[in-house]
């Protein structure tokens, strides 16, 4: 298989849907979004959401590169469906460490990060023994073979140097992507496009669905009117933000993404599937955490560390999608007039409701987004209509 070249032309990007073992391998993240709610949920001050955040990104990384490498194989080399199953524990491992405390079980997380390594490296290795891949031999090994060791080194050391061996890890492995030479063309133009968005679609879905998780066993578990109000406004809400994703978000990223496949235009790329769905995936989760504890405490009003998290989850929601949107080409003006209501509505029912009960600011909360997707559809047909 020839390299492709601005001057030869780009791979196609063929329509592709998520396969069924990754769909299994999600379930394993249905537990780590769970464990991250409940974990902000007990303890909503900013040290615990930053280590939630901190803790959550190598989990992310592991995910994107597992996603991105089927992406690029799966279907032309079938083991590399038994290599996603078979990465399974790794995660696993982390998600238990952040369960109990990765203070406590430190060894836990750098251990399940190291065989996320392990898998990857044979999941690329298939391709280039089979020379379907045309990337240098140290560039696949230092990315997977050189971070997988310090994982394990860190398995010896006391923290904090642990800690710190684990950033190493995950920002050389950013670093590497930054250096494209030969890199390129064998990624981002071989990737489809139609497979990413699907991927990182089925994650908002498994973050959605803990927040409607949330206010249901809340409910369940304090059966009263005021969290019966709470559950439905946080329905409300979760239904607000996927469709907000799905029907303009997802759109709108799919026709950018292959418009900047088509244009070489791979930084864009890169941050709209690898790293700014991340932000997503930690603004839902805050809105999941905040909507759990909204629903048990029903009857009060929600404490300001709990309304922040509320705000700073759908206004990130939006900031996010901004951003996406002008990574990709979006016009500017088109995107802040959602923008500027998308922050300010929120903030508005979170931090001006502190007397009300918890029910209250959710659904103050939920009319926001109401508002806000009225304006979407008025802006969504008159660009159609341009």
């Amino acid at each position: 298989m020839s390299q492709s070249t601005p001057e030869t032309g780009a791979f196609p990007s063929p329509h592709r849907a998520a396969d069924w073992y990754e769909l299994f391998f999600d379930l394993v993240f249905v537990v780590v979004i769970a464990v991250s709610a409940e974990t902000i949920e007990a303890d909503t001050t900013a040290p615990t959401v930053l280590v939630f955040i901190l803790l959550l990104f190598p989990l992310w990384w592991a995910w994107v590169n597992l996603m991105i490498t089927n992406n690029l194989f799966g279907e032309r080399f079938p083991v590399i469906g038994a290599l996603v199953v078979a990465a399974m524990p790794g995660p696993a491992a982390m998600a238990i460490a952040i369960s109990v405390g990765a203070d406590k079980d430190a060894w836990l997380y750098a251990l399940g990060a190291a065989w996320i390594r392990v898998v990857l490296l044979v999941m690329w290795l298939i391709p280039f023994a089979k020379n379907a891949l045309h990337l240098p031999l140290w560039r696949l090994l230092l990315y997977n073979v050189g971070t997988g060791l310090l994982w394990v080194v860190s398995l010896w050391l006391p923290a904090p140097w642990n800690y710190l061996l684990w950033a190493v890890a995950v920002l050389a492995e950013v670093a590497l992507l930054a250096i494209r030479r030969g890199f390129s063309y064998e990624v981002y133009q071989r990737a489809s496009v139609s497979h990413s968005l699907d991927r990182v679609g089925l994650f908002v879905v498994i973050v959605i669905g803990e927040a409607v998780y949330l206010a249901v066993t809340g409910l369940s578990q304090h059966p009263t009117g005021d969290g019966g109000a709470a559950g439905l406004a946080g329905l409300l809400v979760c239904a607000l933000l996927a469709r907000a994703f799905f029907r303009w978000g997802v759109r709108s990223a799919e026709a950018g993404l292959v418009a900047a496949q088509r244009s070489n235009s791979y930084g864009a790329m890169r941050d709209v599937i690898m790293y700014l769905p991340f932000i997503l995936v930690v603004a839902l989760t805050l809105v999941a955490a905040s909507i759990g504890i909204a629903v048990v405490d029903a009857s009060d009003p929600l404490p300001l560390a709990v309304r922040t998290i509320l705000a700073c989850g759908i206004g990130g929601f939006y900031l996010t999608n901004a951003i996406i949107g002008l990574r990709l080409g979006r016009n500017i003006r088109y995107i802040g007039v959602l923008l500027i209501p998308g922050l300010g509505l929120p903030a508005l029912a979170c931090f001006a409701t502190g007397g009300l009960a918890a029910w209250g600011t959710l659904a103050l909360a939920a009319l926001g987004l109401v508002l806000l997707d009225a304006a979407s559809q008025v802006l969504d047909r008159r660009g159609h209509a341009h």
